[in-house]
């Protein structure tokens, strides 16, 4: 089976061909429109189906695919998703099965049946991107809740009214920074700086791992799983566990708490993990 697999991300759209490997990865923005994202993947999509027998298109996607209906509902960092027949416009125009499923489900598929969570029985995951996703896996299966938003870890409030995907994210914590700074920057040059000691670049990524390690210590102690897996682009940086696990630290003394240090690891797929994933679901996996 030849599988083009796309994923769908606030910042970018990435995607490849599966035949149980990844090849022929391309990358571009994720566009401020609906009609603008969608003239882009067809565009992708006719550039693929020219060049590959394309048997299955599956998609990655941010928010809760629902299977029923074949459209994105919940809320995500792409709010205009959510306003269209997602499956039935990809099937009516390119007359090929459409799968598609939640991008932080697609990571955990990819490290369940692939990477480093073969064994799991009860652990979560945490996709860092634009926001903050998650995906809960008790006796080794997927909980998606009573009404699929179980895993939604980036609504959980960590700071007055303040959002984990807000205090997460280091695309929000850049453009932040940007703010102040009165110029652009990207997350990954915001570390770079801290990396190299400027002052209001490392107070930026301290937060960013604050509120990271906030987030998965009231994780532990709501769940209580064996692990914690963090995915996402942010998973590059070398010493993204050291810093929250010295963050976690300080947590556990702030007052009387149990010592359970949450178990942390990273995944093994990173950025590649929605793409293989969205395959995997095509799979029936």
């Amino acid at each position: 089976m030849t599988i083009l697999t796309i994923d769908i991300g606030g910042s970018s759209v990435k995607s490849a061909i599966y035949t149980g490997e990844l090849s022929d990865q391309k990358k571009f923005d994720s566009p401020k429109t609906l009609s603008a994202m969608q003239a882009q993947l067809d565009d992708l999509i006719q550039s693929y189906l020219a060049h590959y027998p394309v048997d299955t298109l599956a998609f990655s996607v941010p928010g809760i695919a629902n299977q029923t209906t074949g459209r994105v509902d919940g809320v995500s960092s792409l709010r205009y998703i959510h306003d269209f027949d997602f499956v039935a416009y990809f099937k009516e125009k390119y007359q090929l099965p459409v799968f598609f499923e939640n991008d932080a489900n697609c990571a955990c598929k990819a490290e369940i049946h692939l990477g480093i969570a073969g064994d799991v029985k009860n652990a979560l995951f945490m996709v860092i991107g634009t926001g903050v996703g998650g995906t809960i896996i008790s006796n080794g299966q997927i909980q998606p809740g009573q009404h699929a938003y179980g895993g939604e870890f980036g609504m959980m409030l960590v700071d007055g009214r303040r959002e984990l995907s807000e205090l997460g994210s280091a695309v929000h914590m850049a453009r932040k920074y940007s703010k102040n700074k009165g110029q652009e920057f990207t997350g990954e040059e915001v570390f770079a700086l801290a990396d190299a000691g400027e002052k209001e670049a490392l107070a930026a990524t301290d937060e960013l791992y604050h509120y990271l390690a906030l987030g998965i210590y009231n994780l532990q102690y709501i769940i209580d799983p064996e692990y914690i897996v963090l995915g996402g682009g942010i998973t590059k940086k070398a010493d993204l566990l050291p810093k929250i696990q010295e963050k976690l630290a300080e947590i556990m003394n702030y007052g009387q708490r149990c010592p359970i240090m949450p178990q942390i690891q990273v995944a093994k797929f990173g950025n590649d993990a929605n793409l293989i994933g969205a395959a995997l679901t095509a799979q029936g996996k």
